[in-house]
């Protein structure tokens, strides 16, 4: 699945999604299977927006239980154990603990409540059920909380996900089902017909060319920024956003064995300390946010307060902010009617339509994407009454490459082959066929032609040359950036990928045909991209 945008051409299609975040995909994913002719486009890489800045779990979010919001917590447990089950590989049990001291923010009758509560609501989930710990539990459990701070606790579990993987891997059973889908390509303006519109005019942010899709219908699944493309059609449309910022600090491994909900001291927001891919992932805050989403980024009041929050609870920890491996920042698109704390707002979506027949859907959560498309195709099939549509299939179906499934019989030959000749090591064959699953006899196929492409691109992560190859001929990454923030994410490690930098500068540069010039621009761009990850 190289990157092809003159497969969007092949129109009219019955639906054109804009928008290639996990809402875009999900949608995608649910119409393709219902049987709509879909098409997907994205003005950046996929999963380049909010939906790869996340705090990286699927969870029925049990603070929303403190806004009687029974509903979408009941639901989002209903999606997490769908995904636990579609998407083993991706979606993983993690436990949580929460301590607690005093009566300040949340007495320990509120929370043994809650945790039952939301125990009750999972019912038989497949995954360890709640308990509640003493003082010396709590304390020898997780050593790195000071005595002052904790009484009890309560441990639950969620779950912990690989997000940006998963918006490829859902647009990739998007794919499957004969979805066309592109990135970098902006929407320019709306072609209209008596008032509506029917179709968009993009543009090719890699090449600069201009050229039109039409649809019959139009969704927009651009997040934050879904107030900007309506106003593409209509300048007075009264916003339907409310942006907030969230940001996250990606720590050094600070010993924890569970994730922890913690309040902060401040206002008695939620954050969480998580361990993550051998590091800590702390986060997040929620504030209101009105510049460009994709400029946003952790600042200095940002920081500190996650980390004075941390410390007043653990304090022998001594986080401290020059240890910072690296922050990200992503802006949610709350729904503007909610007019609380933007901590306190509802995380349930709004699927909204204008006068010009633009289909907008903000609001949500991670968790409940795959309802919440197919809500989104529900209303699209509605307004298509001619086009005979099959039912969702997307409930308790295999998500992605699905490692799971496959057979390591089938695929024994080659990866034998490659053993024997000690162009791979056994550990390699392992972790490739995690990764890619189904996808992995591509991989090996271009070993077996070419053992170079079998060298590490650096001393500090596992990722092969044939990596490189594979993300650019099937996985459409074109820039750097797509390349190591979205398709390897390193970009959030101690290194952050400088050392792969060259390399993988040389593999894409030749298989994408770029000039030596054009080689060292992409790589000053990514360069100044990671940088500026680095704290405020």
């Amino acid at each position: 699945m190289r990157r092809d945008i003159d497969r969007l051409l092949e129109g009219p299609f019955d639906l054109l999604i804009v928008g290639g975040g996990i809402v875009g995909a999900g949608i995608a994913w649910d119409a393709a299977g219902r049987g709509l002719r879909v098409v997907l486009v994205e003005q950046e890489d996929f999963a380049s927006g909010t939906s790869s800045k996340t705090t990286k779990l699927i969870h029925g979010g049990i603070r929303y239980l403190e806004n009687l919001d029974f509903r979408l917590v009941r639901e989002a447990i209903r999606e997490r154990q769908l995904l636990l089950t579609a998407a083993p590989h991706l979606v993983s049990p993690l436990p949580f603990l929460i301590p607690v001291a005093g009566k300040f923010p949340r007495p320990w009758p509120m929370v043994r409540a809650g945790v039952s509560l939301y125990g009750f609501l999972a019912g038989r989930s497949g995954i360890p059920g709640h308990r509640f710990l003493s003082r010396q539990t709590v304390l020898r459990e997780e050593p790195i909380l000071s005595e002052s701070s904790v009484e009890k606790g309560a441990v639950y579990y969620d779950a912990q996900m690989d997000d940006a993987r998963m918006v490829w891997e859902v647009l990739f059973c998007a794919m499957e089902k004969g979805a066309v889908a592109a990135n970098h390509l902006q929407v320019q303006r709306w072609i209209m017909e008596e008032g509506r519109i029917r179709g968009a005019e993009l543009k090719d942010r890699v090449s600069g060319r201009l050229f039109s899709v039409s649809a019959r219908v139009i969704v927009n699944a651009t997040g934050p920024w879904s107030d900007r493309l309506r106003c593409l059609a209509d300048p007075r449309s009264a916003p339907i956003v409310r942006p907030s910022k969230g940001i996250h600090l990606v720590y050094p491994d600070i010993g924890l064995r569970h994730a922890l909900l913690l309040s902060s001291g401040k206002d008695n927001r939620i954050f969480f300390l998580i361990p993550w891919r051998g590091m800590t992932l702390i986060g997040t805050t929620d504030t209101d946010y009105q510049g460009d989403p994709g400029q946003a980024h952790a600042d200095a009041e940002d920081v500190n307060y996650l980390l004075e929050s941390s410390n007043r609870i653990a304090p022998r920890l001594r986080l401290l902010k020059e240890r910072i491996i690296s922050t990200f920042a992503g802006v949610r698109p709350l729904i503007a009617r909610d007019q609380k704390d933007p901590w306190a707002v509802s995380r349930s979506h709004l699927i909204h339509q204008d006068s010009n027949g633009l289909l907008s859907v903000v609001g949500g959560k991670f968790t409940t994407f795959r309802r919440t498309a197919e809500e989104v195709v529900n209303r699209v099939c509605a307004l298509l009454p001619d086009r005979k549509t099959a039912a969702c299939v997307t409930t308790g179906s295999p998500i992605g490459y699905r490692p799971s499934t496959v057979s390591k019989k089938g695929i024994h030959a080659s990866a034998l082959f490659l053993v024997e000749k000690g162009i791979l090591e056994p550990a390699a064959v392992e972790r490739l066929i995690k990764r890619y699953g189904i996808q992995t006899p591509l991989l090996f196929d271009a070993i077996k032609q070419d053992p170079s492409l079998a060298a590490p691109l650096c001393s500090h992560h596992p990722f092969l040359a044939a990596e490189v190859r594979f993300a650019v001929e099937h996985e459409m990454a074109v820039t750097l950036a797509d390349l190591l923030q979205r398709r390897f994410q390193v970009d959030c490690s101690p290194c952050r990928g400088f050392d792969m930098l060259p390399a993988c500068a040389q593999l894409m540069g030749a298989l994408l045909g770029w000039s030596a010039e054009r080689r060292q621009e992409m790589t000053a761009q990514v360069r100044r991209q990671l940088l500026g990850m680095v704290n405020q």
